[in-house]
């Protein structure tokens, strides 16, 4: 009896200590995070809160400014695509717009993005275009 209540209580502990960690948003700014891409719609990038890149274009904003942006490797886009990881940095313009410089494999490059919506598992973007 006191083997089965041993292994019970071992079994308890392991499946426990094995909990998935919730996703932590800042609530002061809640684009702070990991960002998969998902789909587009009326002219919108729609991306998805995750815990990591998927291998399509994403984003992660850190608070320190930096970002780290997944996108296709090399000019060619024609499939079979793969995928590289950027790093760069941005910044909000305005209450919607953000400033984004990205060096990739042909160079620096200097973007805006207009924030349509976000929530704690959505965020849906717009390209405005170069800045410079």
């Amino acid at each position: 009896m006191k083997t089965i209540f041993k292994t019970f209580i071992l079994l308890v502990i392991v499946f426990s200590s094995c909990s998935k960690e919730e996703i932590k948003i800042d609530p002061n700014n809640p684009l702070i995070g990991t960002w998969n891409y998902s789909d587009y719609s009326d002219n919108a990038m729609i991306f998805t809160r995750s815990e990591k890149f998927i291998d399509n274009r994403c984003y992660k904003f850190n608070s320190d400014g930096t970002l780290l942006e997944r996108n296709i490797a090399g000019w060619c886009a024609t499939p079979p695509v793969s995928y590289s990881d950027y790093q760069g940095r941005w910044a909000f313009l305005n209450d919607t717009l953000i400033q984004l410089e990205v060096t990739y494999f042909d160079g620096l490059r200097s973007y805006r993005l207009d924030v349509k919506s976000i929530d704690s598992n959505s965020l849906k973007v717009i390209n405005v275009g170069n800045s410079r």
